[in-house]
């Protein structure tokens, strides 16, 4: 079985309000993800963020930049990404990979089309409509950044077409090598399927046998430990985060490094190695 990659997102769009311990500044993101690389995490995810408001800025290169430049040289073997925006989604990714302080070492893309939605099983109401899209022209243009770079890149899933558009791309050539599925999955959000391993089962499934994959739970809601210690007893890989779960379904508000020790703890227990960033950047997805 290989080692486990853990990944942490570190803020995404969770806010101060839900947990003070999410990080705006670039010099809160650093500390925090020397503090989870300490802790266990290969792999580092955040956005770039109005340090005030908290507000996403995009594209935010000089912001990544710093804030990677300083990881760089704390860490020099860490894995990071940003993410990207509507608008010139991957220019930053370019820029970011050509600089020679950052060299941006990974980076990951969604496939297709979905709706970040949610139910309230309380009121009965449907919240949130924002519908999120990225075309084939957008992933090919992804491809090439990363192919003429040199970026190690994974692919995230959300709905059953993501798996199948992935080996569509395989299939074609533009993606190459092994794929990293990270399967995002959530308690309440009406994407996709649900938490459990058994989709899990159905989403992987749709992989032909002649492709090599392997897959990351990455899931929004109080099912993430349980997804975890299922990913992390099948072989698979975790990503953890406030950026996904600000809030405990304890209610407490942890730590980013509070939930990588929890994966790494997890891991202890089921006898499974913890990946270097070395070690997960030879494991990582698809290659140029």
């Amino acid at each position: 079985m290989d080692k486990l990659i853990i990944e942490v997102a570190i803020n995404e769009q969770a806010s101060k309000e839900e947990n003070p311990h999410v990080p705006y500044t670039v010099d809160e993101c650093v500390d925090v993800a020397l503090r989870c690389a300490d802790a266990g995490a290969a792999i580092v995810h955040f956005h770039a963020r109005d340090p005030d408001s908290g507000a996403l800025l995009t594209p935010g290169t000089e912001v990544y930049a710093e804030a990677m430049r300083e990881i760089r040289r704390e860490r020099p073997e860490l894995l990071f990404y940003p993410t990207y925006v509507p608008s010139d989604r991957f220019a930053h990714i370019e820029a970011l990979a050509r600089d020679p302080l950052v060299r941006l070492p990974v980076a990951t893309i969604d496939p297709g089309a979905m709706n970040f939605s949610s139910f309230d099983p309380v009121t009965n109401q449907i919240n949130g409509d924002m519908p999120f899209s990225v075309s084939h022209a957008d992933c090919a243009l992804f491809f090439a950044i990363c192919a003429r770079h040199g970026v190690r890149y994974s692919v995230v899933v959300r709905e059953p077409g993501h798996v199948r558009t992935a080996i569509a791309y395989h299939r074609s050539g533009m993606i190459k090598g092994k794929i990293l599925f990270k399967l995002n999955l959530s308690d309440t959000m009406l994407f996709g399927l649900p938490p459990t391993p058994e989709s899990a089962a159905t989403y992987m499934g749709l992989v032909p046998d002649d492709i090599a994959y392997t897959w990351m739970s990455y899931v929004y809601g109080p099912s993430q430990d349980a997804m975890a210690r299922h990913a992390i007893v099948s072989g698979a890989h975790v990503r953890t985060g406030l950026g996904d779960n600000p809030i405990g379904p304890d209610g407490a508000r942890r730590r980013n490094e509070e939930l990588v020790q929890r994966v790494v703890e997890m891991a202890d227990e089921c006898g499974r190695e913890v990946a270097t960033p070395a070690e997960a950047l030879e494991l990582l997805g698809a290659s140029t």
